[in-house]
């Protein structure tokens, strides 16, 4: 952390534009901790600098661009409990418990990058492809209510940008200098996504 704001003040007094700048954090606390110090060492000039937690960052992405994979700009983003009523109704289930666990599969799946098909023909059991077809339906109610759960929040500007050009071309240039704390922490999908940001 102390290292990244550092960077962030060097590339401020080297002339950088603050809204070139992003300093990507795992957690909401760790993001908050960086933006104080990037004050204290740079003062007024760090509150403009984008420091955010990658499911933040996918917010803000998908609110500006996510026409590009079927979202408008008021999408709803769904908490744990929506999601185990969606899974269960899907599921034509009342067992939380079982829900859980599909939530907790499903979430496994779209952090490697799979979609319910992909889930599907790597499916090794037959509760795996029926968990896979789950999936396809819970898709398709999160699409249906203009809603996305956590995961979409990187799995969607993943595809986004894999899907247009010129919005890679877009969110390069706004994002010139792209600081990742914790970088070894990222998963599939987070990874994925910065190759396409920093190009």
């Amino acid at each position: 952390t102390r290292v990244i704001t550092h960077k962030i003040g060097r590339l401020i007094q080297s002339g950088v534009a603050v809204k070139n700048i992003a300093a990507i954090t795992f957690t909401n606390k760790a993001a908050a901790e960086m933006r104080e110090r990037a004050k204290q060492l740079v003062g007024k000039p760090a509150g403009e600098v984008l420091i955010c937690t990658f499911h933040a960052l996918g917010v803000r992405m998908l609110r500006q661009d996510g026409e590009a994979v079927g979202l408008k700009p008021t999408f709803s983003i769904l908490d744990s409990d929506d999601i185990l009523g969606i899974l269960k109704d899907v599921g034509a289930t009342t067992d939380a418990k079982l829900a859980r666990g599909w939530q907790w599969q499903i979430s496994n799946w779209k952090n490697a990058g799979l979609n319910a098909a992909q889930a599907e023909a790597q499916a090794s059991s037959n509760d795996e492809k029926m968990l896979a077809r789950i999936m396809a339906k819970y898709e398709e109610q999160l699409a249906a209510f203009q809603a996305v759960d956590f995961d979409d929040l990187i799995g969607l500007p993943l595809k986004m940008l894999q899907k247009e050009e010129q919005l890679v071309q877009k969110w390069q240039a706004q994002l010139a200098h792209v600081l990742v704390d914790e970088y070894q922490d990222t998963n599939a999908t987070q990874y994925e996504l910065l190759k396409l940001l920093v190009g």
